[in-house]
Parts: structure tokens; sequence; C-alpha cells
């Protein structure tokens, strides 16, 4: 943007800069690292939270077939996104994208479906970092399931070396398979949504997310902002007016906030120095400013 003045009237008549400056490209850098954030998503916010839905899958009675009615319906909470999500076309579909070629792993009759949004696990959900607490009927009686990294797509989830389901990192899947009622329902309360008498769960992991890191010099040259523009430096009543105390030749403002706009003057960012900086009239300034863009 162009640079903008504002003018304050004192002991002279001078316009004097101290409003906005445009930073000059070869000041910018950008780059890009890999972050892992944790998530906490549970019984209770799941989705209002999260956006996570929780859906069950049922074998067809069947083979081939696909019913289509409200009965087949996930029955998944009313504030769920995916409740209209059938059943049996579920298995089908997890059957045949993740199990039917891959003689390693064994998709049960029923299964408890996770299904992470992709905003909530970017790239991938963290291997090994899957922690799930399965509460079966009070809080000191429960599972405890961690992940097993097998292939850089997916791993098993496992209590006690045994395995009771499966977790697909890069779809944000966490697939709970096992003949037992418990681990069918690991997602599902009771069977059908109800989580109270302690039949909730917790699930833990981390995200895989590329992060942008932006860093900015903002150049301050030394004849430029040595005025204050605070509003204890303009007498009150007339504004544009510096106050006496500003005139003085060994007076010098204290930089504590930059804030960063876009070309049309609308503010971006703010920046917070971690004490007041003394502008100096005798060298140049340059202030680093960063800041990450998820």
């Amino acid at each position: 943007m162009a640079e903008k003045k504002i003018v304050l009237r004192g002991g002279d008549s001078d316009t004097i800069s101290i409003g906005f400056k445009k930073i000059d490209q070869l000041f910018s850098q950008e780059r890009k690292f890999i972050t892992h954030k944790s998530y906490e998503v549970t019984d209770s916010n799941h989705y209002t939270s999260f956006g996570v839905s929780t859906l069950r899958a049922i074998k067809p009675a069947v083979s081939g077939a696909f019913e289509f009615t409200s009965t087949d319906l996930t029955q998944s909470s009313t504030y769920d996104g995916l409740s209209g999500v059938y059943q049996k076309s579920l298995w089908k579909s997890l059957n045949q994208l993740y199990f039917a070629d891959d003689d390693r792993i064994n998709l049960y009759d029923t299964a408890s479906v996770l299904s992470i949004p992709v905003y909530r696990y970017g790239f991938e959900i963290k291997p090994s970092s899957v922690n799930i607490t399965n509460y079966l009927g009070s809080t000191t009686n429960y599972r405890y399931y961690t992940d097993v990294k097998v292939e850089d797509e997916w791993g098993t989830i496992v209590s006690s070396s045994a395995t009771y389901g499966y977790v697909f990192y890069r779809q944000g899947l966490i697939v709970m398979t096992n003949t037992g009622s418990n681990n069918q329902h690991t997602f599902l309360g009771d069977g059908n949504w109800n989580y109270t008498s302690n039949k909730g769960f917790t699930v833990n992991y981390k995200a895989t997310k590329a992060i942008d890191e932006i860093s900015l010099n903002c150049h301050i040259g030394k004849d430029e902002f040595n005025v204050s523009s605070h509003p204890t430096s303009i007498f009150s009543g007339s504004y544009g007016t510096r106050a006496g105390f500003t005139t003085s030749s060994t007076f010098s403002p204290y930089i504590t906030t930059i804030g960063l706009y876009n070309d049309n003057d609308e503010m971006m960012a703010v920046a917070k120095l971690g004490s007041p900086l003394k502008k100096s009239t005798i060298t140049d300034l340059f202030i680093n400013v960063k800041f990450d863009i998820d």
C-alpha cells in the first residue's frame, strides 16, 4: 500500500508521517513446516465441536443386497451430520475399499465407525497417536485402546495385544469391529447412540497439518514514526494537536504494537512486542514479525 500521512499540528506546521508504510517484498519470507495438533473427541462434543460423526455398519443379510429403508439408516444422533448414511451400504463400502483385498484385516458383521472430517486431521492422523477410552457402565469400568502402525496408510487398534479395530490414517476413519458387542458399540453408547449410564467414549489423536509461517521484516527509518500516536500525546478536545511534551528534541516514542493491513486498509493481524521498544532517531530499526497460517 502507498504510504499515508496523518497531520499533527504542534510548534511547527510540518506534516509528520506516523501512519502506514508498505512492506518491501524483499523483507518477507514464507516457509512450510509440518505440525501435529492434538484433539480430544468425546461422546458429548464429537459433532457439535469437531464435526466428527459416529456411525454403525452392518453386513447385509444377502450377498450384494442394499437395503435403502428407514430402518437401515445409521440411526445416529439427531445432531450428527452423517445420520443419513445407510448401515448396510456403509458396511459394503468399507469392505470394498479397505478389507476385501487384504487378508490381514477382517471386517466383522457389525462395526462402530468414527469418521473425522479432513479439516480435523489434515494430511493424516499421526500414526501411533490414537488413544481410545470406552466406558462400559462406570467410570472405573472401561477398556483402553491404542493404535499400532502396520503400513503408512493404516494401523490396528489394540488392547492387551489383541486387535479390536483399525485406523485408516489418511481417510480419518477409525473402525471398531470384533465379535464382542462392547467393541461393536465403542462409539455408539448402548448401541443406539445413548451415552448415559457411563457408556461414553473419549478419543485422543494428533492431526498432521502443513503450516505456512510468514516472516516479515518491518523496516522503520530513523526519520519515520518519530511521533507518538498514543491518545495521551494529543491535546484533549483538539484532535490532531500534539501535547507540548512531545515537541521536545529529546522526546522519542516507544513502540509496543505493530498492525498489519491489507491494500484496503483492513487490519489483518496485530503483533505485540514483549516489552516497549524505544524508537531511535539515529539508526534505522528492523522488527521481525512472524505468524502462522493454518
